[in-house]
């Protein structure tokens, strides 16, 4: 009698200390980005992640949309930053530098759900040394000499369902007669070296395209082979998608350059007999 007596009293104590592990649940759906249009373009984004931290510590990285459990209660303080694909690469995942955090305290109760819709803003110490929306009457790329077909408007009016960002995109088109494109920035950009630099585009296309940098100096330049590619989609089944590109360690590795050109470069490929590439909102973004 005496040991099943002891048996349920500690019994008893171990429960009683066994620690409540419910969790409150963060729920994030998407970060969203607003814009001064006018100063800062579109305000499309690629954002696919949160990194969140509570009362300064770090909670983790998270693909978005997510729903976070929070081993916590009561009220907190919660920084989100906005994250992305870093050259649009899964592998290389970064807080965007050039977005605000967004902040927020936030009353948390085990075992219940609290969902947040995170809005950021592009910092406000930051230089659009490119904006190309293809809304005006030019547009910001000069063709090369080998170039043998153009960059030309799309109208949302001939084309509405190809048209996502306002009245216009830019069009690259290839075929087997006229198959490479390759255009330039029209004006030198001024680039810092050792510091964030990125250029921003969207795009929809069935035919790669690339990008790289032109470093120019007082008597002579240097076209560094393409950064980054983007591969070609499905016509059944394309989507306008985003990237960043991180420009830095291209920009930087010229120490005796005086200004930069981008260039854009697509050759027809094999499979295809016409290529099509639509891009727009093309921001090439640096600190002040």
């Amino acid at each position: 009698m005496k040991k099943s007596l002891l048996l349920i009293c500690t019994a008893s104590v171990l429960f009683s200390c066994k620690e409540d592990t419910t969790p409150a649940w963060l729920e994030i759906p998407s970060i969203e980005l607003t814009t001064d249009e006018p100063v800062e373009g579109s305000d499309s984004h690629g954002i696919t992640d949160a990194w969140v931290y509570m009362d300064g510590t770090a909670l983790g990285v998270f693909e978005l949309p997510a729903k976070i459990p929070v081993l916590a209660e009561g009220e907190h303080n919660f920084l989100i930053y906005a994250g992305i694909k870093n050259n649009g690469i899964s592998a290389t995942r970064i807080k965007y530098p050039f977005y605000d955090r967004y902040e927020v305290t936030l009353n948390l109760v085990k075992g219940e759900k609290i969902t947040v819709n995170p809005v950021v803003n592009y910092k406000s110490n930051l230089t659009f040394e490119l904006i190309e929306d293809f809304e005006d009457t030019g547009i910001d790329f000069s063709a090369a000499l080998i170039s043998d077909t153009p960059m030309v408007f799309v109208d949302k009016t001939d084309y509405p369902e190809i048209v996502k960002y306002g009245q216009r995109c830019g069009g690259i088109f290839l075929t087997e007669t006229d198959s490479i494109f390759k255009a330039a920035t029209a004006t030198y950009l001024d680039l810092p070296k050792s510091e964030d630099v990125f250029m921003e585009l969207d795009f929809l296309n069935n035919n790669s395209i690339r990008m790289g940098v032109i470093a120019q100096n007082t008597t002579d330049y240097s076209e560094h082979t393409p950064l980054v590619q983007m591969n070609p989609q499905s016509e059944s089944s394309w989507v306008w998608k985003k990237i960043y590109i991180d420009l830095k360690e291209d920009v930087s590795y010229e120490i005796y350059a005086t200004s930069y050109e981008l260039y854009l470069l697509s050759v027809l490929d094999p499979e295809n007999t016409l290529g099509k590439i639509y891009l727009d909102n093309i921001k090439v973004i640096r600190y002040q």
